[in-house]
């Protein structure tokens, strides 16, 4: 069994992020076999959880697509640097925000102090 990790570095950010996995021999000699579905999502998860970037399908294929040519030519550390949106700014054009629609009590002025100094209208004069 040997272990094997992936070191992600995202432009515009000083972090990198790494990912360890351990193979079997059988799995060493060809190393996409690992790679199925649902440890393709555990992977794309936990990048994305760690660096709060949105990982889509096409960086995904890139990450693994280098990994796996790096251990099938023997190296133990591989690495790629992406750049990569936020995941807020990703998301941001899904909001399906209706806002507050709870029409709130209506607030009448206090008009009991307001009183005509000479009648309803000003006085008029006629010269």
């Amino acid at each position: 069994m040997v272990n094997y990790t992936f070191i992600l570095h995202i432009k515009e950010i000083e972090d990198e992020f790494r990912y360890a996995i351990t193979l079997d021999k059988s799995q060493e000699d060809n190393p996409a076999l690992f790679f199925t579905l649902s440890e393709r999502e555990k992977l794309r998860n936990w990048f994305q959880e760690q660096s709060l970037c949105k990982i889509n399908g096409h960086h995904l294929d890139k990450i693994i697509k280098t990994w796996i040519q790096d251990i099938e030519e023997g190296f133990r550390d591989s690495s790629i640097t992406l750049d990569l949106p936020l995941m807020i700014e990703s998301d941001i054009s899904n909001l399906k925000e209706s806002g507050n629609q709870e029409i709130s009590d209506p607030i009448y002025p206090d008009l009991s102090g307001i009183e005509p100094i000479s009648g309803m209208l000003p006085p008029l004069n006629f010269n």
